[in-house]
């Protein structure tokens, strides 16, 4: 796969709404700065109504591309990881979003592209396609992708099998793959709910893992998927 390098020219006949939906986007300089607004803001809020922790910071890789993933049980998963990372690499970090859902309508397109930097995941009809995307955005240096190896929310909070995807990602190469669980995002905003409630959100982040040893084979990415699940259910408190 090859090195993810950006040519704005193709973009320049897009509408917004073909903007939004594509990827890799145009940098758009009122784009982040809507970004760096809203996330100063959401963090002030997550701060007071749930009372976010974020346990762990020091683990998070400085200067190397990683995946952190976590447990999924609400949507409120995304928004306390993208509090745990730096402020500064904001615009270098990508949350892996389902294609058919986030990026159904203009409006969510916008919110997801704009506010969350969302990286469009075809997990129907074209994920050999979507994998190979958030590889060439890993091959750059210093970016961080957020991904939900569950594959959508646990309908009752546990922590449901992982789909090989990740160890696509990480078996036998050096990107490194940092865990963190969520506790409290299912309480405070469970599937189903149409509005979250007030409840301590806590997030503990892991020592991050390389896989490079591990052969890129179906046995070994399962394996890469399983000791991803192992780290994170070895995090809960």
């Amino acid at each position: 796969m090859n090195e993810w390098t950006y040519d704005p020219s193709p973009l320049i006949s897009k509408s917004i709404s073909e903007q939004l939906t594509s990827f890799p986007r145009e940098p758009d300089m009122t784009f982040s700065l809507l970004r760096l607004s809203w996330t100063v803001l959401l963090r002030v809020f997550l701060k007071i109504y749930f009372r976010l922790e974020i346990i762990g910071r020091k683990n998070l890789p400085k200067s190397h591309s990683f995946v952190l993933v976590a447990n999924h049980a609400s949507h409120l998963d995304v928004v306390a990881l993208v509090a745990a990372l730096p402020i500064r690499s904001l615009d270098n970090t990508f949350a892996v979003a389902a294609k058919d859902y986030f990026f159904s309508s203009f409006w969510k397109s916008f919110f997801s592209a704009v506010f969350f930097n969302a990286l469009p995941f075809d997990r129907k009809e074209k994920k050999r396609e979507s994998l190979e995307l958030c590889a060439d955005v890993l091959n750059a240096s210093e970016r961080a992708l957020i991904m939900f190896p569950e594959g959508t929310r646990s309908p009752d909070g546990r922590l449901q099998p992982f789909k090989k995807g990740i160890g696509i990602l990480a078996a036998g190469t050096n990107r490194l793959v940092v865990p963190a669980y969520i506790r409290g995002a299912f309480e405070a905003w469970p599937k189903g709910a149409s509005f979250p409630k007030p409840h301590k959100v806590r997030v503990r982040i892991g020592n991050p893992m390389n896989f490079k040893s591990v052969e890129r084979q179906e046995s070994g990415f399962l394996f890469v998927a399983e000791s991803a699940r192992q780290a994170i259910e070895a995090l809960k408190f």
